[in-house]
C-alpha cells in the first residue's frame, strides 16, 4: 500500500461493524454453549456421554474461530484508529481565499464556470481560467467558492498561489495536516502524496485553485487527480493555446463586456453627480476590470467626475500612475497597480529565449496602434537594427526570433498575436504602461524605427485594402503618441506617405484637411521656408484640386511658386514641379490656354536643364499635348501624341508606364477628333500591355477599359457597352471601393450608357442615387457633382419632360459659372445644352438671348494627362 494511502470511509465503516457482529456472536455462541451444557448433564438419557462430548468438542472449534477472528479483527482495528483520519464536521479551508470585491459584476463567464462544476461525474477535472493580467481571474474563482458551499457541494477547499514549484507542493502538505493525512515530522513532498492519494479516492467534495500558474511547469507531477468529486480551476496569465489538452478546459478571461463595465463604474462612483461620462470612461478605459477598480478608487478619494478623470487620462503629460490611488489604498487588495500589473509578465518573457527582445519590441508597439499593427512591422530591415541595438547584440536579430518573442508576449497575454490575419493587438492601457516607463531617447529611437518600418512596410500599389488602412492608422497612432519626435529637423516621409495614401485611395477630402493640419504643425517646429514646409503645401495644394476646387488649386500653387523663387530659385527641381502643378490646375480650372503657354515656357527650361530626352521633359511635352487638345485642337493633340509616342518607345521603352499613358491620351484624341474607330482600335490595342504591365487591378487598367467601353458605345455598340461598363464597375467597387471617385464616375458613364440603350427612365433613376452619394462624398460644388446634375437633366429631357429639364440645367450652369467659371468646359458644354434643351420648349425665339453657345467639345470621359507631380 502507498505511503498515505487511508481506506475509503465506507469501507472502514463497514469494517467497525463487521468487527462488533463478530464480538457478539461469539458473546451468544458462548452462552448458548453454557445452557447446553448444563441441560445435558440434568438429562443423560437424552444422548450418550460421548455424543455430549463430540458436540462439546465442535461448539468449543467453533468459538476458538470466532475467538481469533475478533482478536485480528481488533488488532487491525486498533491500528486504524492509530493512523490520523480526516476531520470533515464541516468545510475544511486551506489557504486564503480571497475577499469578494467590491460592487462586483455577475459576469457572464461565471455561468459557464458554474455550469462546469456542478456535474458529478466529468472527464474534464480542470478548468483553466487564462488572461491578461488584471481581467479578475482569481475574483472568478474565488467567486465560485460560496456558490458550491451554499449547495452543500464543498466540503474541502485548497487555495494555492501557484507562484512556484514549492509554494504549491508547500499548500498541498498544510492540507495533508490539516485533513490529519500526515503526522509531524511527515516531509513536505510526502504530505502532499498523501493529499493527492486520498483526494483520488474520498467520497467527499472537494476543490484546488491553483492561483497565478502562470509557469505550467511548477504543476507538472502535483496536478490534483481526476475524480467524480473533485474539481481543479486554473487562473493564469499563459495564454490559452499552452493549456490545449484533452484533460482540462480553458475559459479564456478577457475584458468586461461594455454594459458591465459600465454598470461597475455606475456603482463603484458612489456620488450620482459624479457619474456623468461613466461609459465614455469604460470606453477609455479598454473596459480592463483592474482598470476600472482603480479609477474609480481614484475617483472616490479626489472627489472628481467620471468626465473630469477623462480629461487627465487624455492628457498625455500626466503618467498613467498619477491617475491611480495610493498604493497603500488600493481597491480589493490588489496586489499593484495598474501600471505596475504586467512587470511580471514583461519580465518573464524577457528570461525566455530569445531574451532582451521582449522589452524593445513593446517599446516599439506601444507607439502604434493598438488595434491592428502588420506583424511585417517587426520583421523589416529597420526593426531589425533598432532591436539589434537596443539588445545590445553583436549579430542582427532575426525574423524568425522576433516572432519567436511575439509568441511569447502572445502567451503572456502582452500582445494578442493574430497569425492567420498577420496582425498584432495591444490593450491601449499596456502601451500606456508602457510608454510611461521609456525615457526620451528611447522614445525617439523607437519612434523612429516605427516610422522607417511603417515606410518600408507600405505596399506600391495604392489601391485600398485592410493593410493600406491599419498602416495609416498606425501613422496617426505614431504621430500622437511621438508629437515633434518625427519632425526635430526634417519631416519624417512616412507621414507625407501617409497623406498621399489617403488621397490615392479615394478620400481626398481628408487628404486636403490631413495635409494642411500637418503643414500648421511643422510650420511651429521648421522655418515657414523649410524644404519639408514647402512639400506639404504642394500637397496640399494637389488634393485640395482633387477634391474640386482646381482654381484654389491653382492658387495655392500660384503661393507657392513665389515663395519657392525666392528661397530656391528658378532652377530647382521643386520649383520646376511646382511650375508643372500650376499649368495643370491652371488648365483644370477652365484656362486651357494659359495652361498650354506655362507648359510651352516650362518645356524651353527642361529641355535646358535635363535635356530633351530626359523623362521630365518628354512628361511635359505630353502635359503640353493634351492641354492643345483641351483648347479644341484636336487634331494637332493627336500629332503631337504621335511623335512623342515616338519618342517615349525609344527613350524608355515600349513598358514604360508613361509610354503607356501617351498611347492612352493619342486613342482618346482621336476619338475627340471625329476618329471613333481609331479610338476603339488604339484602347483594344492598349489593354492587353496595360494588363500585363500594370496589373488587372491598376487603377489605369480599369481606367483603359472603361475608355474602350466608352468609345464602343459611340461607335454604336451601346448595349456592348454598358456590359462592359457594368463589370468594370463591379472590379472597381471590390478594389476601390464604392465612394472612390473613379468607382462614382463609372457609375456616371454606366448610367449614360443605359440611357442610350433606350432606357432613359433607368438612366434618371441610376444617376439620382449617384447625386446623393457625391453630395456625401464630395460635396455639391465638386465638378464631378455638377456634371451628375446636368446628365440628369439631360436624361429627363430626353424623357420627355422638357420643362423641367430647362429649370435644372438653368441651375447648374449658374453654380458651374460660381465654381468652375465660364470658361471651363463643362460650363461650356453646359451652356450648351440648355441651348439645345431650349430650342425645344414653346418660345423657341427666347433660348439664344439667354446664353450663347460656345464651340468647346465636350466628352465626358476623363482626361488621361500626366498630371500634377
Amino acid at each position: 500500500m502507498a505511503p498515505g494511502f487511508s481506506l475509503p470511509r465506507v469501507w472502514r465503516r463497514r469494517r467497525r461493524g463487521s468487527l462488533t457482529a463478530l464480538t457478539v456472536v461469539a458473546l451468544l455462541v458462548m452462552i448458548v454453549w453454557w445452557l447446553a451444557s448444563s441441560w445435558l448433564r440434568q438429562h443423560p438419557g437424552w444422548v450418550a456421554v460421548e455424543q455430549a462430548g463430540w458436540v462439546a468438542g465442535i461448539v468449543s472449534a467453533a468459538l476458538g474461530v470466532v475467538s481469533a477472528a475478533a482478536a485480528v479483527m481488533a488488532l487491525r482495528a486498533s491500528r486504524l484508529t492509530d493512523r490520523p483520519q480526516p476531520r470533515l464536521k464541516k468545510l475544511v479551508q486551506v489557504g486564503r481565499l480571497p475577499p469578494a470585491a467590491s460592487w462586483r459584476q455577475d459576469r457572464r463567464l461565471f455561468v459557464d464556470l458554474r455550469t462546469a462544476a456542478k456535474s458529478d461525474t466529468t472527464e474534464v477535472g480542470v478548468r483553466v481560467l487564462a488572461g491578461m493580467g488584471g481581467v479578475g481571474k482569481t475574483q472568478l474563482a474565488a467567486q465560485l467558492v460560496p456558490h458550491l458551499v451554499e449547495r452543500r457541494r464543498l466540503h474541502v477547499l485548497v487555495w494555492v498561489t501557484a507562484t512556484s514549484q514549492d509554494a504549491i507542493v508547500t499548500r498541498y502538505a498544510e492540507a495533508a495536516s490539516v485533513l490529519g493525512l500526515a503526522e509531524a515530522g511527515v516531509s513536505p513532498n510526502d504530505a502532499a502524496i498523501r493529499l493527492l492519494a486520498w483526494l483520488a479516492h474520498t467520497d467527499r467534495r472537494w476543490l484546488i485553485v491553483l492561483d497565478n500558474l502562470d509557469n505550467p511547469a511548477d504543476a507538472t507531477g502535483w496536478w490534483p487527480p481526476a475524480s467524480a468529486t473533485g474539481y481543479t480551476v486554473v487562473t493564469s496569465r499563459v495564454h490559452e493555446d499552452v493549456w490545449g489538452s484533452d484533460i482540462r478546459a480553458v475559459t479564456p478571461v478577457g475584458l468586461f463586456h461594455p454594459d458591465e463595465a459600465i454598470a461597475y463604474l455606475r456603482s463603484a462612483v458612489v456620488d450620482p453627480g459624479s457619474r456623468e461620462g461613466a461609459a465614455e470612461l469604460a470606453t477609455d478605459l479598454g473596459y480592463l476590470p483592474i482598470a476600472l477598480a482603480q479609477a474609480a478608487a481614484y475617483i472616490r478619494e479626489r472627489g472628481l467626475s467620471c468626465a473630469s478623470y477623462r480629461q487627465e487620462l487624455a492628457d498625455r503629460r500626466i503618467r498613467l500612475r498619477e491617475l491611480l490611488p495610493d498604493s497603500t489604498a488600493l481597491p480589493d487588495e490588489h496586489a499593484a497597480r495598474l501600471d505596475a500589473t504586467w512587470s511580471l509578465s514583461i519580465e518573464a518573457v524577457d528570461r525566455l529565449v530569445p531574451a532582451g527582445l521582449a522589452t524593445p519590441i513593446l517599446h516599439l508597439a506601444a507607439l502604434l496602434d493598438p488595434h491592428a499593427i502588420p506583424m511585417d512591422l517587426f520583421t523589416s530591415n529597420a526593426t531589425l537594427a533598432y532591436l539589434t541595438s537596443a539588445a545590445a547584440r553583436s549579430e542582427m536579430v532575426t525574423p524568425n526570433q522576433v516572432r519567436r518573442t511575439l509568441q511569447h508576449l502572445h502567451r503572456y497575454h502582452l500582445i494578442e498575436f493574430d497569425v492567420v490575419a498577420g496582425l498584432i493587438r495591444m490593450h491601449a492601457l499596456v502601451q500606456r504602461a508602457t510608454r510611461d516607463n521609456i525615457d526620451a531617447d528611447r522614445i525617439q529611437g523607437a519612434g523612429n524605427a516605427a516610422a522607417d518600418a511603417l515606410l518600408q512596410t507600405w505596399p506600391d500599389s495604392e489601391r485600398e485594402s485592410d493593410t493600406t488602412a491599419a498602416l495609416r492608422a498606425n501613422v496617426t497612432a505614431l504621430h500622437h503618441h511621438t508629437d515633434s519626435l518625427l519632425y526635430t529637423s526634417r519631416i519624417h516621409p512616412v507621414l507625407v506617405h501617409a497623406g498621399i495614401s489617403l488621397g490615392g485611395t479615394g478620400l481626398v477630402a481628408a487628404a486636403t484637411d490631413y495635409f494642411r493640419s500637418l503643414y500648421q504643425l511643422a510650420s511651429d517646429h521648421l522655418d515657414g521656408d523649410h524644404v519639408d514646409t514647402f512639400t506639404l503645401r504642394r500637397e496640399a495644394a494637389r488634393w485640395l484640386g482633387r477634391a474640386g476646387d482646381a482654381a484654389g488649386a491653382a492658387d495655392a500653387y500660384a503661393a507657392l511658386l513665389a515663395d519657392q523663387l525666392r528661397v530656391l530659385g528658378p532652377d530647382d527641381p521643386l520649383t520646376l514641379v511646382t511650375r508643372n502643378n500650376l499649368a495643370v490646375w491652371r488648365g483644370a480650372a477652365g484656362d486651357a490656354t494659359g495652361a498650354a503657354t506655362a507648359f510651352s515656357e516650362l518645356l524651353a527650361d527642361h529641355a535646358r536643364l535635363l535635356g530633351d530626352d530626359h523623362s521630365q521633359t518628354l512628361t511635359t511635352r505630353n502635359n503640353l499635348a493634351y492641354q492643345r487638345g483641351q483648347t479644341g485642337d484636336t487634331v494637332g493633340a493627336v500629332q503631337a501624341f504621335a511623335e512623342l509616342l515616338a519618342d517615349f518607345l525609344r527613350v524608355l521603352g515600349p513598358d514604360h508606364p508613361k509610354t503607356l499613358i501617351a498611347r492612352s491620351n493619342l486613342a482618346r484624341f482621336q476619338g475627340l477628333s471625329g476618329d471613333v474607330s481609331g479610338a476603339v482600335d488604339g484602347f483594344t490595342r492598349l489593354l492587353p500591355d496595360v494588363r500585363r504591365i500594370l496589373g488587372p487591378a491598376h487603377t489605369d487598367t480599369l481606367a483603359t477599359r472603361e475608355q474602350l467601353a466608352y468609345y464602343q458605345s459611340r461607335a454604336g455598340n451601346p448595349t456592348g457597352a454598358t456590359s462592359a461598363l457594368a463589370e468594370v464597375l463591379d472590379d472597381r467597387m471590390r478594389i476601390l471601393g464604392a465612394d472612390h471617385p473613379h468607382t462614382l464616375t463609372n457609375r456616371l458613364h454606366f448610367a449614360n450608357c443605359r440611357g442610350a440603350t433606350g432606357d432613359p427612365a433607368g438612366a434618371f433613376a441610376d444617376l439620382a442615387e449617384l447625386l446623393r452619394d457625391q453630395l456625401r462624398v464630395v460635396g455639391p460644388d465638386h465638378p464631378d457633382t455638377l456634371v451628375t446634375r446636368r446628365e440628369m437633366a439631360c436624361w429627363r429631357e430626353r424623357a420627355g419632360e422638357t420643362r423641367e429639364a430647362v429649370r435644372d440645367l438653368q441651375e447648374v450652369v449658374q453654380d458651374m459659372l460660381r465654381v468652375l467659371g465660364p470658361c471651363h468646359i463643362e460650363t461650356a458644354s453646359t451652356r450648351r445644352e440648355l441651348t439645345r434643351v431650349q430650342a425645344r420648349v414653346e418660345d423657341r425665339a427666347g433660348a439664344p438671348d439667354i446664353l450663347p453657345e460656345t464651340d468647346t467639345h465636350f466628352d465626358d470621359v476623363h482626361a488621361g494627362g500626366a498630371g500634377d507631380d
